[in-house]
């Protein structure tokens, strides 16, 4: 008797193997990257690449977007129609801010993420991940985070500036975090 699929379940399996090429390549057996795949589950150093401001970085974010959606190679991204282009870079800075928001949630500056309970599958194929408004999903912050009082002065109206202000620093505190808890410098 034949396998019953669900079509919903394949579909996703499938959009994960073309997304997740170029993190594999990248990142060989490093870690599995599936379609249940969150940000949470992923390892210190994979959030950390995903963060830093790298050609190879973009090109891995941009390669996720195109071929979770059959649209190519990150090689193809910049030369997508006007409409579409924007479209792909307004998922392209959500998933770069869930990274960056991931890392300071790692460092106790958030308490949460945006969207943590998904996949990043399911957030990458999301149609809401391609509009504007998504730019400003920003967690609230905790009171370990620079930027909290501030925050609660404010009374999360200028959220999106005040937690994305100190990115700098939370990738500065987390690389060196990452450096001193890796087994090649111990």
């Amino acid at each position: 008797m034949a396998e019953i699929l669900c079509f919903a379940s394949h579909n996703k399996r499938r959009t994960a193997q073309r997304g997740f090429r170029e993190w594999r390549r990248i990142f060989g057996s490093a870690f599995h990257f599936d379609e249940n795949t969150r940000w949470a589950d992923l390892p210190d150093e994979v959030i950390l690449f995903l963060c830093e401001e790298s050609p190879e970085r973009k090109n891995s974010l941009y390669d996720l977007l195109m071929s979770a959606h059959c649209g190519g190679s990150g090689r193809d991204f910049e030369a997508q129609a006007f409409d579409r282009l924007t479209g792909l870079l307004n998922a392209y800075f959500l998933i770069s801010d869930q990274a960056r928001f991931e890392c300071m949630r790692r460092l106790g500056w958030l308490e949460r993420i945006i969207r943590e309970n998904q996949s990043i599958v399911e957030i990458v194929m999301d149609a809401g991940s391609y509009e504007y408004s998504s730019a400003f999903e920003v967690p609230e912050p905790t009171p370990a985070h620079p930027a909290y009082e501030e925050d609660l002065q404010s009374r999360g109206m200028d959220r999106p500036a005040l937690v994305r202000k100190f990115i700098p620093e939370a990738l500065r505190l987390f690389k060196e975090r990452v450096k001193r808890e890796s087994p090649a410098t111990q």
